[in-house]
């Protein structure tokens, strides 16, 4: 009996120890180092340091929009609630952070004289809506300027300068670059997204899902190949996952901008100072390295010109 009771203990103890190892890292990779979980990785990241320390915009002209801005108090922005390291919501706190986050409180602070920014929910697809009739102020969401939105919206930018990134299975050594995506299946986003790839790869065939987050799990499920998005959009969920990895390699150019409605031009000229001033004496550079800077480990990259791309 005794003998029995051991054996039934040691396999007990046995099973124990592999449940507490799957539930640990569900999604890890045989032999991957485990990832942290995505709370973890947003905790990290807080800009509020470097926008105490931001410059107030002064002798700013009076604009139509200027105006609306300051007689309400507030900034009112659309923007993303779950890209890790460019703007995440924390749930718990009403905390919005990340590098776009912190460009909404740094403007606010420009044109106003406090960090006064109000996010609006709104999706890429309807981001010129409510700037055209002026439900949100401005769009600061990893907005890619683009000549054809630009006849719609007026840009200010770019404030940085994006690439379409690639995604595959961590054991995948067949994709290294965009030329190897011909004739596979990608998972993307319609839009700018998948315009990108298409360019770059006109043979390659587009699975359309509406977030990063189903596109990595169509790649973890062998539904696609692999997944493409700007690289923005890729840093903080890759930061969370073993069995799948970003690429070196990227393709194409995604200027983000910061979109405002058109009837002002005036206001366009304010938002491009500001950004001239934030780049210049450093807040830029300190606020990457604040928030994408901790997903990445790498040194901040220059700002681009503003006004360089079309329709900026």
């Amino acid at each position: 009996m005794r003998t029995r009771t051991t054996v039934v203990t040691a396999v007990a103890a046995a099973l124990v120890a592999v449940l507490a190892a799957c539930g640990s890292a569900p999604n890890q990779a045989p032999g991957a180092a485990a990832k942290p979980a995505a709370a973890d990785i947003a905790g990290q990241i807080d800009e509020t340091a470097v926008v105490d320390a931001a410059p107030v915009g002064q002798n700013l002209p009076s604009t139509p929009m200027l105006d609306k801005i300051r007689q309400k108090g507030e900034l009112t922005f659309a923007g993303s609630r779950n890209t890790i390291g460019f703007s995440q919501l924390d749930p718990a706190t009403g905390k919005l952070s990340g590098f776009d986050a912190g460009i909404a409180q740094l403007l606010a602070k420009y044109l106003l004289g406090k960090p006064n920014a109000k996010l609006q929910s709104g999706g890429s697809d309807t981001r010129e809506a409510l700037l055209g009739n002026h439900t949100i102020d401005v769009a600061i969401q990893t907005y890619t300027i683009t000549p054809d939105r630009a006849k719609l919206v007026n840009f200010a930018g770019p404030y940085y300068m994006a690439a379409s990134g690639i995604v595959v299975k961590s054991a995948d050594t067949t994709i290294k670059q965009a030329s190897d995506l011909a004739g596979k299946n990608v998972a993307t986003e319609s839009g700018a997204a998948k315009d990108a790839l298409l360019a770059a790869v006109p043979t390659a065939k587009p699975i359309l899902f509406d977030t990063a987050a189903q596109c990595v799990a169509a790649v973890e499920q062998g539904r696609a190949e692999a997944m493409t998005l700007n690289n923005a959009s890729l840093y903080g969920v890759i930061a969370t996952k073993s069995d799948v990895k970003l690429l070196d390699a990227t393709f194409g150019t995604n200027p983000f901008g910061i979109g405002m409605p058109k009837d002002d031009p005036k206001f366009k000229d304010v938002v491009n100072q500001f950004l001239k001033t934030i780049e210049s004496d450093g807040t830029w550079t300190k606020l990457w390295e604040s928030t994408v800077g901790k997903l990445i480990k790498t040194p901040a990259p220059q700002p681009p010109q503003i006004g360089s791309v079309p329709g900026s």
